[in-house]
């Protein structure tokens, strides 16, 4: 879902006019490796989620600090914009944390035992 949400806010960037840091006006546009910097962030956490790394739960956590990184500039040039990629990453930070709630832990060895 935060795939398809980035990809809501390049349309809609493009739509309205007002660019992204990390897309650039239309004049002047962004590499291509640039303009991917929110999709390979979400590519490299669904791969380390979906093929079970053990410490999935927090790869997604920074990944998800990372995205909100990439929207803090986005607030000089486009403000509506900005809160949207902030909400999309503050949705995917907190599904992150939830998600720890469920990971195993060892139990504590009693000494003596």
């Amino acid at each position: 879902m935060v795939l398809m949400a980035y990809m809501a806010v390049w349309k809609a960037s493009d739509e309205i006019g007002l660019a992204t840091w990390w897309l650039g006006p239309r004049s002047d546009p962004q590499p291509v490796l640039v303009r991917l910097i929110p999709f390979l962030l979400i590519a490299v956490v669904g791969l380390a989620v979906s093929s079970n790394v053990p410490r999935g739960s927090w790869v997604a956590v920074v990944g998800a600090i990372a995205l909100l990184v990439v929207a803090v500039p986005d607030f000089s040039r486009s403000t509506g914009l900005a809160v949207v990629e902030l909400a999309i990453a503050g949705a995917a930070l907190v599904i992150s944390l939830a998600s720890l709630t469920g990971t195993y832990r060892n139990p504590a060895v009693e000494p003596g035992r």
